[in-house]
């Protein structure tokens, strides 16, 4: 009941939505004068407020306000204002939003504001950089000279054929807020895809960290013409990313498509991917205590049940997993890689191919038998990556005797459900929270994971479901029957 409270606060704190930015940005700043708490914060938000205030009528002056490309990031803008007003709201009245506030520390979320307000003031500012930089100029260099910069440390280069102006089969790119990047600013911002620069890889491509002229972090994402990716993954995440505004999905600043690349230019998350604090280095050197996998699991939750259910086109996400959720520097989670993403037809839950795609481990059985990608397949996907996220492993531990599909595609579903139906689920749970004091939420929470990796999709509950059982610790669970792959 709580949570439908809450919504509904969320409904009516919503009023402002039709006022225009710059009378937004001069209610921010004045409501700075009278709040009650939080006063440090509240100013510096007025701060960031005015420094939005000058840039957005130094894009009104230049007349590029209205361009294609800056639809996007000012809606995000507008949404990021929206939200500040109403935290501002809140520390002016206790009694305000105070369900809406209620969820999380309001400082903290502030401060997250703060962040948020940061990068929409860089992002348009390298927006409007590479807006002007493209009317005045063009790229320079003969394809050979771009071919040896990017050489230059080990760069990769795509083959010769094709070398065009751009990528002849890609179609129908979006325009709408995304920034076209020449390959020599790329090459520049990652010192030519040097391997220092190099924070990720996969078998279809590599991801670097850079740094745009005006200092904005991004993450540059270069297909690997080794992997063959196909160019279908390339035009489903420069299509869909852009149409996608929720906090718990990443970002999508640009691409570049010259010389027969393939590069995505997204949000820079410092602290990488899940996987690495579920099974990687920093999972003994820094674990991450109940409180914030907490938050990583009901953030992710959060945006799959937007995809599903809030975004048009609907959207299955069709590979869910901790290497698929990156963190922001709050270790806040963000859902990407939509290479292998579905967009639904109105009114269908399920999208049947004769393709399999995905990951190892966290297929469910019926996409993985018959082709059939529904809303439960994410569902499936998102209960594995909760059991990883609490128990801390891909498997469980020898001598656990498990069938070959069962090993290759379900490994920790047998493991948990015996424990769980044993009674004896604190040896499911990362040791490193056995001394956590919510250990019923802990043990509670396995069984919801146990819930969406059971064997037919109809038992396994839809997100939504997922989200309320997350937020409600008086709902009542049913009992999880067989997992899949048991």
């Amino acid at each position: 009941m709580a949570l439908w409270e809450c919504l509904g606060k969320v409904a009516n704190i919503a009023g402002p939505v039709g006022v225009d930015m710059f009378k937004l940005i001069g209610m921010i700043v004045k409501g700075v004068e009278t709040v009650r708490r939080n006063h440090e914060e509240c100013q510096q938000l007025s701060h960031f407020a005015s420094a939005t205030d000058n840039l957005l009528h130094e894009l009104a002056n230049l007349k590029v306000i209205e361009h294609p490309k800056m639809w996007k990031p000012i809606q995000g803008l507008r949404g990021t204002l929206l939200q500040a007003y109403m935290l501002i709201k809140s520390c002016q009245h206790r009694s305000y939003a105070h369900h809406f506030c209620k969820g999380g520390n309001l400082a903290a979320q502030l401060q997250s504001v703060q962040k948020e307000m940061d990068f929409n003031i860089r992002y348009l500012s390298a927006l409007l950089n590479a807006i002007t930089y493209s009317e005045i100029t063009t790229v320079s260099g003969t394809a050979d000279e771009i071919r040896n910069a990017v050489q230059k440390d080990g760069g990769r280069v795509c083959p010769h054929h094709g070398e065009t102006a751009s990528t002849p089969s890609i179609k129908g790119l979006p325009k709408r807020g995304l920034i076209e990047f020449a390959l020599s600013q790329l090459a520049d911002a990652t010192n030519y895809f040097s391997l220092e620069n190099k924070i990720g890889f996969g078998s279809t491509s590599t991801v670097y960290k850079g740094v745009l002229q005006d200092g904005l972090e991004v993450a540059v994402k270069r297909a690997s013409y080794d992997g063959k990716i196909p160019c279908s993954y390339f035009e489903n995440e420069i299509k869909l990313i852009p149409k996608l505004q929720h906090t718990n999905i990443v970002t999508l600043l640009g691409y570049c498509t010259q010389k027969s690349e393939r590069i995505l230019v997204l949000e820079y998350m410092p602290n990488r991917s899940l996987d690495s604090f579920i099974y990687g280095k920093r999972a003994t050197e820094s674990p991450l205590d109940w409180p914030k996998r907490c938050e990583i699991v009901q953030g992710i939750a959060q945006g799959t049940l937007y995809l599903h259910k809030l975004c048009r086109p609907r959207i299955i996400h069709g590979d869910l997993k901790p290497g698929n959720i990156l963190l922001d520097s709050d270790l806040s989670p963000k859902i990407c890689d939509f290479g292998i993403s579905t967009t639904l037809k109105p009114g269908a839950d399920e999208d049947c191919t004769s393709i399999v795609a995905g990951s190892r481990g966290f297929i469910a059985p019926e996409y993985k038998r018959g082709g059939c990608l529904s809303v439960k397949s994410d569902v499936y996907s998102f209960g594995v990556t909760m059991l990883q996220l609490i128990s801390g492993k891909k498997g469980p531990p020898p001598p656990l005797a498990l069938s070959d599909e069962s090993r290759d595609y379900g490994p920790l579903n047998k493991w948990a459900w015996d424990l769980w139906a044993a009674r004896r689920l604190m040896e499911f749970i990362d040791p490193s929270l056995h001394r956590e004091p919510r250990k019923a939420e802990i043990m509670r929470w396995v069984q919801i994971g146990l819930l969406c990796v059971q064997q037919h999709p109809e038992d396994r509950p839809s997100m939504w479901d997922v989200v309320l059982m997350l937020g409600c610790e008086n709902a009542i669970l049913r009992e999880p029957g067989l997992p899949a792959y048991y």
